[in-house]
């Protein structure tokens, strides 16, 4: 999706929290996480290898980002998803926020989720 890396200032801060999942003894997908502002947290660089895909690393690794955002005080996080996985973080609790917007060159949804909701009283979208 980038030229070149993705890195940014968010890398280097101490508050971003990255999240490796690991397939076996192999990095299968990664996701990181940081404050935006006290309550607001941002979901990011969300990827699964395509090796690891069956595996079904994506959910956990959003459901952790979410969990952790939460434990640490986060009301709300929010996230600008890939169009073509919308309904994947509907399908976990996610709501759409605004239009669509290139990102990248891309088209993406910013998303968000009520942290302040019990993780296990979430209802999923139905279809």
């Amino acid at each position: 999706m980038f030229a070149g890396s993705d890195r940014d200032a968010h890398d280097d801060s101490a508050s971003t929290i990255k999240v490796l999942a690991w397939a076996g003894d192999d990095v299968g997908g990664a996701v990181r996480l940081y404050p935006l502002e006290p309550g607001i947290w941002q979901g990011d660089r969300l990827a699964v290898l395509s090796p690891f895909r069956a595996w079904n690393l994506g959910g956990p690794l959003v459901r952790f980002a979410v969990e952790t955002a939460a434990a640490l005080g986060g009301a709300e996080m929010v996230a600008h998803v890939q169009a073509a996985n919308v309904r994947f973080f509907e399908r976990l609790g996610w709501c759409r926020r605004g239009e669509p917007e290139l990102y990248v060159g891309l088209p993406h949804q910013l998303m968000s989720i009520d942290l302040t909701v019990r993780v296990g009283a979430r209802s999923p979208a139905r279809s």
